[in-house]
């Protein structure tokens, strides 16, 4: 029986994909599932409904957000030689890369797009570990991990706002409150 895949969970992963696999030749799996966590979070930071990003996230064993709608469409991906697993990560293929940029035309994903770039881009102006650690410290992902169980992650950006209101950032800016969110992330952890 063939898993349904969502429109957008394909989109996403091919666009994570893409961008991380240019910014640091290769990504893992579950990385991509921590990016779609990140833009659905600027995503309802900017005023969106949650349900408009189409998928939620629970909190996997590895501590890391999981989407079963992402994986499937991951899957597919690798299915169909869109990604390559190479010794200790993945790659995004060609044929892969050429998908991406198929997509990326359509009117509906060039919205997502923005909030995928933004939530990636912090990777090139933060160290991609320090990055991935702040993520991981996100006060959502720590409440769903400590209550063990299955629930969706619920998003609360309130911190969010409050840091960028702060900047005076503007409302259509991603960048800056993406940064500004994985800079708080990691110096909280630090005091935390």
């Amino acid at each position: 029986m063939k898993k349904q895949i969502l429109p957008e969970a394909y989109f996403d992963s091919l666009s994570i994909a893409h961008k991380l696999d240019n910014f640091l030749d290769g990504f893992e799996l579950r990385e991509i599932h921590l990016f779609a966590y990140f833009s659905a979070i600027l995503f309802h930071y900017a005023g969106n409904p949650v349900n408009e990003w189409k998928y939620k996230f629970i909190i996997g064993q590895d501590k890391y957000p999981h989407s079963q709608g992402l994986n499937n469409a991951i899957e597919r991906n690798i299915q169909n030689g869109y990604f390559e697993d190479t010794d200790n990560f993945m790659i995004i293929t060609g044929r892969g890369t050429d998908e991406f940029y198929k997509f990326s035309r359509q009117p509906r994903n060039k919205k997502r797009e923005k909030f995928i770039d933004a939530a990636c881009s912090t990777s090139v102006l933060i160290p991609y570990k320090e990055t991935i650690k702040a993520l991981l410290n996100d006060p959502n992902l720590i409440k769903a991990s400590k209550l063990d169980n299955q629930d969706w992650i619920r998003y609360s950006n309130n911190k969010l706002k409050e840091i960028t209101n702060e900047l005076g950032a503007p409302a259509d800016e991603l960048l800056l409150p993406a940064v500004s969110w994985i800079d708080y992330l990691l110096k909280n952890e630090l005091n935390g």
